[in-house]
């Protein structure tokens, strides 16, 4: 196997030399991460130095401690008090035992977890494999909230798959996870623990779950990245660590939606709080992998005081909302919809073809139909036929039925860059057009173009219904919602089972935050709170991904110093893509593409994933293979299709 500092790539690559894929491995990682800056009393972070069961604590929280089954005394089952400061993220590797020396770490976006990029990652593994090459692992980051999520019932219904049928299975995970929906229902246990929801009130430390504690959460993995490939980090008390990089060993990040936010601000942020010193983020990388999200702002440098921006954060402390739970569209975007998501993720996976039996409250809207399959439940509150909200729609497929009799096409909803419109099963006044048919649903691969169109086919609707065949596997998507690895390597008794697709409880800070690029909040000695101003001087190599049916062509941008930093305009790595009818989730979920230039070698592959191993390809030093710098489609970008003006 070649190494890939010193790799011949793109001929194996792009011959398509058959080479036995190996496994891709997952594996879970916890590990210790910075507590957040200047938390109020009442409002801390546990750190694992005091009880949170006592009322006197820096927090306190009867609640949250017998949702995480602390002891009389506040303390875990190893006799530790809890602490949650830590960063946690989920290797993909081969099953080769090579070492790595690249290493892409990757922020997901709102409201999602590191499952949410399963199929991006597995075919970057899948691609090395392919070719050959060993040493490159792609870590996708879970922030910290991970540690709040409670997936017992999945992991027992994973470990009793075989054992146990799957309408036992299923009846268990509607008994144990009954109070996320009924809060006055009986509780069940299931594996020594008994599910219990988190109010705000519980969690209230999370209001200081901002940008700042989760970028440097993040630093944390990124510094644990560089000792893998086995990079010096030198640590001094007192001083944030520093990276010595030895040729050929890179680890570069990237993200998905706001996770490309994030990695933006990662670049150009200031991780040495202290007046007059300076660590700005891009010299830890190599690289900048933006997956629609992140841009670089040019907007002039803004200083904030310290104490005005803590006291509009007063209210979160006190009483307000530290992690969404707000209605978009007519769908609730709280802990108990990312938690159906899993459910309905490991129904339709697990239980297919079959009539669901999740009860109708449980459910989002969208799906609220007397009889539908498990596939269907998750297909119709998802799909980018179905989905009102567009960043939460993928590509999975198509409704079994007809138009006019089980579906019609609803309103177009205004700002909506899909332009043709919505399907649903409901006639006006939410009652199901057909009551007594069983609502199904189609994989990608039977492909029954002719539903929506044939003959009544909407206008806004023929670009789409030429593209070809959709994109995201069905069944990979629903895997992906609910079935991480179960257990955390370093401290498998801090695990609540599998890590899913999803994020419970997201916090409002972290977007406020990301808005903040280019901006600096300042203590009154010049003491960073936050400072993400560094942007100009960004000089990494970028490639950046759209999809036409999400954000569309005309948020494409070229490959300009009107839109980048001048040296990264310039770096012969970076590139532009825009993905054929691909939806904002099929960035990272796809399991197949329909991009000219990629067929008929890789049209089985996620089209971000393969443009990303051609970025890679260019960074490690293959500059006599030529691989085009951008992949605009004819008639969908606007003005001319070079990337570069």
């Amino acid at each position: 196997m070649k190494r890939l500092g010193t790799m011949v790539l793109f001929g194996a690559l792009f011959l398509g030399t058959a080479v036995n894929a190996s496994e891709v491995v997952k594996e879970k990682h916890i590990i210790p991460a910075p507590a957040p800056y200047r938390e109020p009393m009442a409002a801390v972070t546990p750190d694992g130095s005091f009880n949170i069961r006592d009322a006197a604590a820096p927090f306190h929280s009867v609640k949250l401690a017998d949702a995480l089954m602390l002891d009389s005394e506040g303390r875990l089952a190893d006799g530790t008090y809890l602490d949650l400061n830590h960063a946690i993220y989920t290797a993909y590797k081969s099953a080769d035992a090579t070492p790595p020396d690249t290493i892409l770490i990757l922020m997901p976006g709102t409201w999602a977890g590191a499952m949410s990029m399963n199929a991006y990652a597995n075919d970057l593994i899948r691609l090395a494999d392919r070719s050959g090459v060993n040493g490159l692992q792609v870590w996708s980051v879970d922030r910290r909230s991970e540690q709040l999520e409670d997936h017992t019932g999945l992991l027992w219904a994973n470990e009793n798959l075989g054992k146990l049928n799957t309408s036992e299975l299923l009846q268990g995970l509607m008994d144990y996870y009954r109070q996320s929906f009924e809060p006055e229902g009986e509780r069940k246990e299931l594996m020594g623990r008994l599910f219990t929801p988190l109010d705000q009130d519980a969690v209230r430390f999370m209001a200081n779950w901002g940008a700042d504690t989760t970028v440097r959460d993040w630093r944390a993995v990124v510094l644990a990245a560089h000792r893998a490939v086995g990079n010096e980090v030198i640590e001094k008390s007192g001083e944030e660590a520093m990276v010595v990089k030895k040729p050929g060993k890179r680890v570069l990040i990237g993200g998905h939606s706001l996770g490309g936010s994030l990695t933006v601000i990662y670049a150009a942020y200031d991780f040495d709080r202290r007046p007059g010193r300076e660590l700005i983020g891009a010299s830890d990388v190599d690289g900048l992998v933006l997956l629609e999200g992140g841009g670089f702002s040019k907007k002039e440098l803004t200083v904030t005081d310290a104490n005005s921006y803590q006291q509009s954060l007063a209210g979160k402390f006190k009483d307000g909302k530290v992690y969404f739970d707000l209605d978009i569209l007519g769908i609730q975007y709280a802990p108990s919809t990312m938690l159906s998501l899993a459910l309905s993720g490991w129904a339709a996976d697990n239980a297919r073809g079959q009539e669901s039996v999740f009860p109708e409250y449980s459910r989002p809207k969208l799906v609220r139909l007397p009889r539908i399959t498990n596939e269907a439940l998750l297909a119709f509150a998802m799909d980018d036929e179905f989905s009102p909200f567009f960043i939460a729609r993928a590509s999975v497929g198509y409704p079994a039925g007809e138009l006019g009799k089980q579906f019609r096409r609803a309103t177009g909803l205004p700002l909506d860059p899909h332009k043709c419109p919505l399907l649903t099963p409901f006639r006006y006044g939410s009652r199901p057009m057909d009551p007594e048919f069983v609502y199904d649903w189609v994989n990608i691969d039977q492909n029954p173009k002719n539903f929506y169109c044939g003959k009544t086919l909407h206008p806004a609707c023929a670009r789409e219904c030429g593209e070809g065949p959709e994109v995201t596997d069905f069944y990979a998507f629903a895997n992906a919602a609910y079935d991480g690895p179960g257990y955390f390597i370093e401290k498998p008794a801090l695990s609540l089972g599998p890590n899913d697709f999803a994020e419970w409880y997201f916090p409002p800070r972290l977007s406020t935050d990301a808005g903040k690029l280019g901006s600096k909040i300042l203590e009154k000695d010049g003491t960073e709170v936050f400072s993400a101003a560094a942007v100009s001087g960004i000089s990494l190599p970028v490639i950046a991904f759209y999809g036409n049916d999400s954000a569309g062509a005309f948020s494409v941008p070229k490959i300009s110093e009107r839109y980048f930093p001048k040296a990264v305009a310039q770096n012969p790595a970076t590139s532009v893509h825009l993905i054929l009818g691909y939806t904002h989730l099929d960035i990272v979920g796809a399991t197949r593409n329909n991009q000219p230039d990629l067929k008929p070698e890789f049209e089985k592959f996620n089209a971000s994933a393969v443009y990303t191993w051609q970025f890679l390809a260019r960074i490690w030093g293959q500059s006599r293979v030529t691989v085009p710098r951008s992949s605009m489609a004819d008639g969908l970008f606007e003005g001319p299709k070079e990337a570069r003006e």
